[in-house]
Formats: structure tokens, sequence, C-alpha cells
């Protein structure tokens, strides 16, 4: 992990930062630092030789390009007369500009402080520029106290130790009133500071001891840097309390050509690119400018950090640069203080994903910072989206922190905090396999407890589940009959259907049990379909159930469906076993059942009475009598199978007024839908086929009167598509027959005159056999050219412009021999 401020700066490693930040680090400064206002060690000893006006020789030409320039100056001292000549050049060399540059060296005294906030720094610069700075902030009067040179430096790990010490010597500077010393220089200065008598190697060791060192402008060539590292290194497998060496090094292509150089030395190098997007030069203005942001963070590390943080976190998460994602890593990482900050800021709940993915915070941290985000706006329809999301990540605690701060919040209208009471009800789709397998070794173990089967049912009932909701219209969250639907798409979902499956088995093998599992299995229905009713799936006008159980009985179209489904097959199953245990509190129950939210409880009292141990055929009739007219018109399967059965064994009177019924309310029922201007009217159709299936019921069960009989004869010939067979799929409002092509059947429209194509085709959509809908497109392709002069003689309705549109996209299809039928109708068409 590191602190990465900036695309080209250095990666601060986050051990380094928390040194700086406990004051551990210090700061080891090379000629660098003061660059470019004063010349690097190779520069230096040119213009040293132009000064004092000598060339040169071969040994020390070879010499200066291995880099080893005190072995230069070494040499050019020993064959001068004069040696100190050297020194006096150096002076004047470095002397300080009269109005110096120390940004460079006040951000280094801003970060090179121990902890109680002492500047703490070393350089083996001989410049005075690191006092210019520090004479900024202290006066030039105290700058004195706090600079030391030569071999009167303070000890590392003392009280005492603090302030700018220069190594190798330091320059004396009249302005600030500091004298100079003796300088380390040559080569044979080098020996004796760091050798002979060694006070320089036992001051870097006892440093590195005490402090992490941070080298920062040096190369890895340095003379400085090779004299300090082979101390280190000498003595570092020996003493395991040498703290961590790191360098700021530059590169210019790849971060690689740093690493190679450094990671010899055992110095764990920071690379950054050495180029200055300002000017498209080369220079170190990523190092200085990310130093001076470190500072910042370094002088007031929680008001910085809590910034920096703020910073990212108010944009998008998809558009933060790595930098940003690098650095939260560091904000967030190992501190736990910025929690309000990132509650304040975030906008985007896509961060929250980040601090997932990237392991920053925990799932019960989550858990309860995306609850208190969410908090902050209960009305928000994407913080709804947000919570649907991590309910589905987090689970069950996750919904227990919203629902903690929902009975906290103040000012929340009625409508949203229902909207969030409902949501907290969702629970994860992942199912517990163990939860069902458990379960079930109960029922079978032979010791069975009525919390065993409250178990198993509750497991049965179906939990609510949220997905995304993809309808993309603007959702008015200030209308008070917004429901959670509008916000998201709610389903009612088994976590585990296999263990579902096989828990429902057991139960039907455990008869004596019946009419409690009945009670049990009832009463989950009713906590079910209440939870759908105030999710708005169930309605008075709606149901939900009619498509997703399609069949009260276990039939193939109820497979791969979840909802009730499981709960219903129980009911089903436990029927007859309680029938036959006590028919007259099952008779109770069966009753209780039309009471029921939905249709759902009618369909399975419908169901019931086809138990004829149960409920005579004269009350079943008078079940149907007794249903509203959008139950008797809407109901397929259940209501149709009870006329078919029971209707053969009832008696005449209740027979007619059942008959009457469906022979004389159909128009009312269907008059109630209104028509758009140019719809096709599909009423009586619907009228008909209803009626026609309904009346094939009493017909089949043998009882069809002869006024029934003309009515049916009549719908045939008014229809002659329903002059058929009732087939498996009529009993269904939406029939599932496999994976197969609809290439839809033209012979209804073929077969009619030419003036009445149009009018059979409208009919023709409205009828439950897919083929037969697409009989208007199948005609069109078959009989492009009877397609056209039928479309032409009807008026341009927007009824029959529907038909024009199926038959031009027909014109798109065929075979070469009618291709130039297709291109001439086509043209004639647009025409």
């Amino acid at each position: 992990m590191a602190l990465h401020l900036s695309k080209d700066g250095p990666n601060f490693p986050d051990e380094f930062v928390e040194s700086l930040l406990a004051g551990d680090v210090v700061f080891l400064c090379g000629t660098g630092t003061s660059a470019p206002q004063m010349p690097d060690f190779p520069q230096l000893v040119e213009r040293i030789y132009e000064t004092l006006n000598v060339e040169r020789t071969d040994p020390e030409e070879m010499v200066f390009k291995d880099e080893r320039f005190e072995e230069v100056l070494g040499s050019l001292s020993r064959r001068l007369a004069d040696p100190a000549a050297v020194t006096r050049a150096v002076s004047n060399l470095l002397a300080v500009p009269t109005q110096p540059h120390v940004d460079q060296h006040r951000t280094i005294l801003r970060l090179s402080r121990d902890l109680g906030n002492r500047i703490c720094v070393v350089t083996t610069n001989f410049d005075t520029l690191l006092e210019r700075a520090a004479a900024e902030v202290l006066g030039k009067e105290a700058v004195g106290e706090v600079s030391f040179a030569g071999q009167a430096l303070p000890a590392p790990g003392s009280a005492s130790f603090s302030g700018i010490v220069h190594i190798h010597g330091r320059l004396p500077d009249e302005e600030i009133g500091l004298p100079g010393s003796q300088l380390v220089l040559t080569s044979a200065d080098y020996g004796d500071a760091y050798m002979r008598s060694g006070w320089a190697s036992r001051f870097l060791f006892d440093l590195a001891r005490c402090k992490v060192i941070a080298l920062v402008g040096y190369s890895a060539n340095d003379a400085p840097v090779r004299y300090f590292l082979n101390v280190i290194e000498a003595d570092r497998a020996r003493f395991q309390d040498l703290r961590p060496v790191y360098a700021f090094a530059g590169y210019k292509s790849e971060p690689e050509e740093a690493n190679r150089s450094w990671r010899t030395l055992a110095v764990e190098p920071m690379p950054y690119r050495m180029v200055n997007r300002d000017t498209g030069e080369d220079d170190h203005a990523p190092l200085w400018r990310d130093l001076e942001r470190l500072a910042e963070i370094a002088e007031q590390p929680k008001r910085s950090r809590s910034q920096r943080a703020r910073a990212i976190l108010e944009r998008p998460a998809a558009e933060a640069s790595a930098e940003s994602r690098s650095e939260l890593h560091w904000l967030f990482g190992r501190h736990r203080d910025l929690w309000s900050v990132a509650l304040d800021s975030i906008a985007d709940p896509g961060w929250f994903t980040f601090f997932q993915d990237e392991n920053l915070w925990s799932k019960s941290d989550l858990g309860w910072t995306v609850a208190a985000w969410i908090a902050k706006d209960f009305r928000s329809v994407e913080r709804v989206e947000c919570a649907r999301e991590w309910q589905e990540r987090l689970g069950k605690p996750f919904m227990e922190q919203i629902s903690r701060r929902l009975r906290h919040v103040h000012g929340l209208d009625e409508t949203w905090t229902r909207l969030w009471r409902i949501f907290c009800l969702a629970a994860p789709t992942r199912g517990n396999d163990l939860t069902f397998y458990e379960t079930q070794m109960r029922l079978e173990s032979g010791v069975v407890l009525d919390s065993d089967l409250r178990d198993a049912v509750g497991l049965l009932s179906p939990k609510l589940a949220l997905s995304r909701s993809y309808s993309g219209r603007r959702v008015d969250t200030d209308r008070e009959s917004l429901r959670l639907g509008d916000l998201a798409s709610p389903r009612m979902t088994i976590s585990d259907r296999h263990g579902a499956d096989e828990l429902v088995e057991v139960l039907h093998q455990m008869p004596n049990r019946s009419s409690r599992i009945l009670e049990l299995a009832a009463s989950e229905l009713q906590s079910a379909l209440a939870l759908e009713t105030e999710l708005g799936m169930v309605g008075d006008d709606h149901d939900f159930n009619d498509w997703e159980v399609p069949s009260i009985e276990s039939h193939v179209q109820n497979q791969h469906l979840e909802g009730v489904n499981h709960l219903i097959r129980v009911l089903v199953n436990c029927l007859p076993q309680a029938a036959a245990l006590d028919r007259d509190h099952t008779r109770k129950l069966v009753l209780d059942w039309k009471r029921l939210p939905g249709r759902i409880g009618l369909r399975l009292c419908l169901h019931a009475m086809r138990n004829a141990e149960l409920f005579d055929a004269d009350e079943a009739m008078s079940a149907l009598l007794s249903v509203s007219g959008i139950n008797f018109w809407s109901l397929r399967r259940e209501l149709l199978l009870l006329l078919r059965e029971r209707a053969g064994s009832a008696s005449s009177a209740v027979l007619r007024r059942v008959e009457e019924r469906i022979r004389g309310s159909g128009d009312v029922y269907y008059d109630r839908f209104s028509m758009e201007e140019g719809e096709a009217d599909w009423r009586r159709h619907s009228r008909d086929s209803t009626v026609w299936l309904r009346l094939r019921m009493l017909q089949t069960a043998g009882v069809l009167s002869d006024v029934g009989s003309a009515e049916l004869f009549s719908i045939t010939e008014r229809r002659p598509y329903l002059n058929r067979e009732v087939e498996e799929r009529d009993f269904f409002g939406f029939y599932i027959s496999g994976v197969r092509d609809i290439v839809g059947d033209p012979t209804p429209v073929a077969e009619a005159p030419t003036g009445d194509r149009l009018r059979i085709a409208h009919d023709l959509t409205q009828s439950p056999d897919r083929d037969l809908q697409q009989g208007w497109v199948a005609f069109c392709r078959s009989d492009p050219q009877g397609a056209f002069d039928s479309l032409s003689m009807g008026d341009l309705t927007a009824a029959n412009g529907v038909l024009w549109d199926k038959f031009l996209t027909g014109l798109a299809y065929g075979d070469e021999v009618s291709k130039a039928v297709r291109e001439t109708l086509s043209v004639e068409a647009l025409e």
C-alpha cells in the first residue's frame, strides 16, 4: 500500500508515511536539494579546475569518468602548492545568491521534524540554504542555535538531537551569522571521516538505528551515498534494529531505471518521473510538488486527509484516476477516522463498490456506512437502488442497519416509511442448503415437533427479493400511491427450490399431521399474499399470481416458477388427507381460503370443491354463482375444471342459473372496457371465446341445455376457428408448450371473403392460439397480392395501419419466385 499523490510523482510507502507522521523520518539531503542554484558534485569539480586554471591529468580524467569525484579533488589537492586553494574555490562557487530560492529547502524543513515538531534534518551539502529557509520561520538570530557542522554533531537518539546537521561541514554565511567549519571534500577527508577517525560513520550508524532515513538530492553513485550505505550495509545483518532507508529516485522513461541502481544498495527507492508537464522539460518538478503536498498532510494530518478524501469522493467513482484510487488506499486502508467525511462527500454509491472490491472496509463497516449514507435521504430513488444492490450483497445485517436507522429518522412521510419498511423485509436470493437439509432430517427422524412443522412450512414461504428496475420511466416520488415496485422490481422467491421440492414431498408423507400442516401453510400463504398486496402485486382487479401460479394442482405449466407455488403444493397434497381425518374442520379451513387477498384463495377453494367428499355438486355450483363478475370471467383452469367435473351431478335449478350467467353476463362484463379511437374492437371476440369455453365444459359434462347448444353453435359460426375440440392450452391464459417456432396459420384469413379478411385478421390477434394470432402475418407471406387487395379495400384506420405495417414487413421475406411480386407491391404500397 502506498500514497500516490500524482501521476508522475513518487509512491510514498504506507510505512514511510506512518513513520513521517510519527516524527521518525530524517531527510538526508544531497546536492540535488540545492539545484539548480548550486552546482552538483561533478559541476563543482569542473568549475574548481576552471577557477584554478588547471587541467585534469589522465588518471584524474579516468576517475572523473568513474564518478569518484572526491578522489579527483584529492589528487588535485596533492599536486597543488597551496591545497587550501581548493577549499577557497568551493567557498566562492557555493556562495549563497543575493536572492536565493529556498522553496525546496522550506519543504524539507516542513517534513523532516521530530515528534516535538523540532527541525531534524541532515545534509552533506556545504551551503546554508537550509538555514536561510529556517531563518524565515525562526529569525536570523536563532539559526545559529539549530545549525551544526563538522564533528560537533548532536548524538542521534539523544534528547538534544535536532537541528540542521552538516555532516560534511558548512561554509560560512555572514548574512545569518554562521561561521564555517572544516569540509569533507577530498578522498583524504572522506577516509578520515568514515574510516580512520570514523566519526561520520558512527553518526550515520546511530542515526540509522534511531530514525528512518530518506535520501533526497542524491544519485546512487554519489560519494556520500557510497560511503554511508557501505557503513550501514556492513552492519545490517548483525544489528536487527537498523531502520529502513528510502531514496527519492528520478527516471525518464521507466521506473525500473531507478529501481535497478538503488536496490543493489539495499535502499527502497521511491521513483518519480523527471518531467515538467508545464514546460515539457526534464526536471524534478513532480518530486517537489508531491513533497509539498506531503508536508501539508504531515503538518495537519486529520484536516489534510479529510480535504483530500473529500476532493476525491465528491467526484463520480468511474472518473477517478489511478492516483486518486491509490490515495484512497492510504487514506482509508489503516485509518478509521474518515467515516463522516465519506458519508458527507459521496454522491456516487459506486464508491462503496470500490471500497468493497479493494478490501478497504470490512462487511460490517460497509453495512453500517452504506446504511448511514442511505439514511441521509430516504426519499431518494437512487438510494433505494443502492440499498437494493447492497441488500443482495450484505444480507440480513445490512437490512437490520437500515431498519434501525429508519426507526430514528424524523420527518419521513407515511408513504416513504411504508416503502422502506417493506424493503426491509427483502432477503438475499442466495439459499441456505444446510437449513433445508437439517429441517428435512428432523422431519424424517421419527420424533417430529410442532416447531419442526412450523420451520418446514416457513422455509416454503417465499421471501421478498428485489432486482433493478428497468422501466426507464421517471418516478414521481411525491405521489401518495408510490410503491416499492415503482423503484425496484420485486419478486417472491424461494432461496433453494430443490430443497423446497424435497420438503414438500416429506410433508406429503405425514398424513396424520395433514390438518396441522394445512393450517400452517394457509397461515404462511396469507402472510405472503398480504406482502404481495402491500407491494401492489395483488389488487382489486389484478393478481400477480394469475401468472405465477398457472394451475392450483400440479401441472407442467408450474415448472420453474417460484412465488407461493410450494405452499400451494402443500395445501393441495394435504387437502384429501386432512379431509379423511376431519371433514368438517377441513371444510371450514377451505371456506376461509376465500378471504385470502387476491384470487389465489378463491382458486384454492374452487379446486377443493372438486372433491366430492368435502362438497356436494350444488355447493360447488353455488360457489361459482357467488364469485364476482371479474373473477367469473377471468378465472380459467379451476373454474373450468369445476364446471366439467361437478356440473353433471348438480340440480337442474342451480345448473340453469349457472348457464344463464354464462350466456347472459358476458356482454355486460366486456362492455366495461373502453375503446380508443381507431382501435379494433376486441371485446366481442373475447366475449365469444370465454363463453364458448364455459359452454363447452357444460357440454362435456352432458348438461348443456338446448338454448346453450344454440348459443354455442352461433359462436362457432361467427368464429370458425373456435369450431374445434377444447385443448389443454385453453385452460390457461398463457401457455408454454416448449420451444418452437410460431409460423402462423393463414387458413382463417385465406378462406374468408376479401371484404371480411381484415375483420378476421383483427379477431385472430385476440385468439389464445399463437399460430392463429400470427395468421395475418402468415397470409401476407403466402399471398402478398391478396393481402394488398384486402388492405386497399379497407379504411386507413389506426387498427388497419397495424396490418399495413405487418404487410410491409412481410414483403421483405420470401423466395425468388415471389420476389418480383413483392418488389412491385412494395412500390404500389408506398405510392
